[in-house]
C-alpha cells in the first residue's frame, strides 16, 4: 500500500508540468491576444519575394508512347553508352593483359587462355554494340567507339592465334615425347631389322 501511495503521489506532482501550460513570454496578457500568428502588412509583404521553382525541357525529348504515355528522354543519354563503352574497353585491355601474361607452357594455363579470350570477344562485341547504339541516337561518338570495338577485337583474334600456335606446338612436344618413351619401353627381341628372307641361313629355325 505504501508503494502505491508514493506512485500516486509522484504522478499528482507530475502532472503540471505534462498539462499545456501559456507561453512563459504571454503570461498576463489576454487570451484573444495570445497568438503566434504573424502579419507583417501589406507594406512588408511586398518587400518579401517568393522564389519559384522554373522546369525546363530543353534538353529532353518528348515521347508519345502508345502504353506509356508521354515520356521524357533526356538527349544526352548517348554520354552514358559512351562511359559503358570505356568501362568494357578497359576490361577487355586488362583481359588481355591477363592473358599475354599466362605462361604457355602448360596445358591447364592454355585452357585459361581459350576462356578469357572468348571472354574478351564478349566484351568486344558489347563495345560494338554500344558503338550501334549511339550511332542510332543521332550522336558522333560511334566514330571513335567502332574503332576501339575493331582494335580490341583484332587484338583478341591475335592473342587467339598465338595461343592456338602455343597450343599446337605443345602438343607436337608431347607426342614426340610418348614416341621417345614407347621407344625406350619397346622389348629389343621384338625390334625390326633390315634384310629379307634368307639372309641368314645359319639362324633360320626352319630347315
Amino acid at each position: 500500500m505504501t508503494v502505491n501511495k508514493l506512485l500516486l503521489l509522484a504522478a499528482l506532482a507530475l502532472a503540471p508540468a505534462l498539462c499545456p501550460a501559456p507561453a512563459a513570454a504571454q503570461m498576463g496578457s489576454r487570451p484573444e491576444e495570445q497568438s503566434f500568428d504573424y502579419d507583417p502588412g501589406a507594406e512588408q509583404s511586398k518587400k518579401v519575394k517568393q522564389s519559384m521553382a522554373e522546369t525546363t525541357y530543353e534538353d529532353a525529348e518528348i515521347v508519345n508512347h502508345p502504353y506509356y504515355g508521354t515520356v521524357l528522354i533526356s538527349k544526352h543519354r548517348w554520354k552514358n553508352w559512351v562511359t559503358r563503352a570505356l568501362y568494357l574497353t578497359l576490361i577487355n585491355i586488362a583481359l588481355l593483359a591477363i592473358i599475354l601474361s599466362l605462361s604457355r607452357s602448360e596445358e591447364h594455363n592454355i585452357i585459361v587462355g581459350y576462356v578469357l579470350t572468348g571472354m574478351s570477344a564478349a566484351v568486344s562485341f558489347w563495345t560494338f554494340l554500344c558503338a550501334v547504339l549511339i550511332f542510332q541516337l543521332n550522336a558522333h561518338a560511334w566514330i571513335y567507339v567502332l574503332p576501339v570495338a575493331l582494335a580490341t577485337g583484332g587484338a583478341g583474334w591475335l592473342v587467339l592465334m598465338k595461343i592456338k600456335k602455343s597450343d599446337v606446338s605443345l602438343t607436337e612436344l608431347k607426342e614426340s615425347f610418348q614416341k621417345m618413351r614407347s621407344a625406350s619401353n619397346e622389348d629389343p627381341r621384338l625390334a625390326s631389322v633390315q634384310g629379307t628372307p634368307g639372309d641368314w641361313p645359319n639362324e633360320d629355325f626352319i630347315r
